[in-house]
Formats: C-alpha cells, structure tokens, sequence
C-alpha cells in the first residue's frame, strides 16, 4: 500500500498535509504523535471514512478510489465506531462475511472458542479488555491484506494485552499481512514495529527504522561542573529531561570529534545510557519549556 500526497481538512482546517508512505507486505508501522495531530483522521481518510481532499491510496499501483474492491483488502479497527457491539459473535459474522468475502468462518469461531466467547452474547455484555481481544479477532477473521490499528492496546490489562499482541504477531509471520497501528502506549509498540512514523502538524516528520536508528543515535546523560549547559551540547543534543544537575539527551550523531569536544569541556559525568522509542518521541517533541520544569 502507498499513501501518496494525502491531505484532509476538516471545517477549512488543515489536518493532515501531504501525507506520503508506504506500508510493505509482512510489516508493522507505528504511527505516533501527540493528540490532536491528526492520528485518528488520516486512519479515517485512508479508509475513505473521511472523504480525502487531495492525494491517493494505491495498491499494486492502482487507486482504491477507482477500483473500489480494492478496499476489500483494507480492514480498520476504529475503536470510537461501536454500532455492532449490542450483537452476538454470531450475527456480527454475517455482516462481515458479507463485506469480505474471504472471511474465515472457522479461523473465527477457533479464535472465539480458544479465548472461550458465548457465540450468542452480545460483544457489549464483555468487559472492555475482552471487548478489544473481539475486535482483534473479527479483524484477523476477515483475511484482509492491510490491517490499520486505531489503538488497539488502550485500556487493557497485561492478559488481555499479551493476547492481542500474539494474535497481531502470528497474524504478520504466518499470513504476510500489512499492520498499521497508532498506540500511547509506546513500549509495547516498541516491541513489534518494523518503522515508526512521527505525525507532527499535520505531516510525517520523521520516519524511523528501530534498529538502525539505535545504531546511529544516543541517548547521554550528562553532569557538568558549572550550571550552565555548554553550547557544544545546546547545538548538537536534543536535550529531553533535567533532573538536579544530570542532564539526558539525544544525539542523532554522535561522532568521534564532536564526542572528544564534549570531553574537552571536562563534564563530570557523560555516560550512554539505553535509548528507547519514548526517548525518541521525547526528542521530537520536547521543548525547553518542557524540561525546565525539572528544576
């Protein structure tokens, strides 16, 4: 899938702002931001819930706007959008039987009778957590190509959580899907995801590969004798907490040079310390003001 050039306004409100990525088979996306940067409407105006204003969906190059069946291959999981959840498992299955037509009758009742469902007790009558483990399992059921995950996680105990992430997982290696997935709950999506995309002011301000990007980038915290932070930091080191005098941060390049100037300014302590993806969102979207707090 590529998402190509997309915008959407919303009440002459730019929300998104030409949105471009591609979503490969076997691979899961995070997508993460602050609330309010428009997580929720681009998952909307990819699936055409919203009507997109500019820019394209493609799949093997053609658009879902022309090749409406191509839709098909999309399922998302809009955790807001709850009108099925006064019906059973089972009638539920004949609404989505009839918008995909590759439904997996018994991958479905396997699933609902492995986490021990009652076919015939409206979904709405579970507990929130079994709720979502539900939503999972239809979206699985439906043998769709590209899953898009409006966060799946959120409100859910470690069980439930375990569970949902099992299912994402196999439903990846074994099957090949796509998974696009927004989560608050950064840890966990630190451990599933292929690339991370930040959305900041409406556009994809950064993309990152996990495993390269902890290759290149370090996270240091720092002591220094007098107050005041040496420049050679300020300009390299997007600096994302102060605690009392020790001072973390992040260096997107930290090379043998620039490391040997910050030994020079003789700090007290200056030591690499794990780097994770909170650090990462950390850095894009902290500010001064945010840190100073610390004091």
């Amino acid at each position: 899938m590529k998402i190509s050039h997309l915008s959407k306004s919303i009440k002459k409100y730019p929300v998104l702002k030409d949105i471009s990525f591609s979503l490969n088979k076997g691979e899961i996306v995070g997508l993460v931001g602050r609330n309010g940067t428009g997580k929720t409407t681009l998952f909307r105006t990819i699936t055409n819930f919203y009507q997109k204003d500019s820019g394209d969906v493609l799949i093997d190059s053609v658009s879902i706007y022309q090749k409406t069946d191509l839709k098909e291959t999309i399922f998302y999981l809009d955790d807001q959008y709850n009108f099925l959840n006064n019906q059973s498992p089972k009638t539920i299955e004949s609404y989505y039987s009839e918008l995909y037509q590759f439904f997996d009758h018994e991958k479905y009742v396997g699933l609902l009778k492995k986490y021990k469902f009652d076919m015939d007790l409206s979904i709405d009558r579970n507990s929130k957590g079994t709720q979502a483990l539900f939503k999972v399992i239809l979206a699985f059921s439906c043998h769709a190509n590209y899953y898009i995950l409006d966060e799946p996680f959120d409100g859910l105990d470690l069980i439930i959580r375990k569970k949902v992430i099992s299912l994402i997982l196999n439903e990846v290696s074994i099957n090949q899907a796509s998974v696009l997935i927004s989560s608050h709950n950064l840890l966990e999506l630190e451990n599933i995801v292929d690339h991370v995309l930040f959305l900041q002011d409406g556009m994809i301000s950064r993309t990152y590969n996990l495993e390269e990007i902890k290759e290149r980038t370090k996270k240091v915290q720092m002591v220094f004798k007098k107050k005041e932070i040496p420049s050679i930091v300020k300009e390299n080191c997007q600096i994302i907490q102060i605690q009392g005098r020790v001072i973390i941060g992040i260096f997107e390049q930290l090379e043998d040079d620039l490391y040997e100037a910050i030994l020079a300014t003789d700090p007290v302590l200056f030591e690499e310390v794990p780097l994770t993806l909170e650090d990462l969102f950390s850095s894009r979207f902290t500010s001064e003001i945010d840190y100073q707090l610390f004091h």
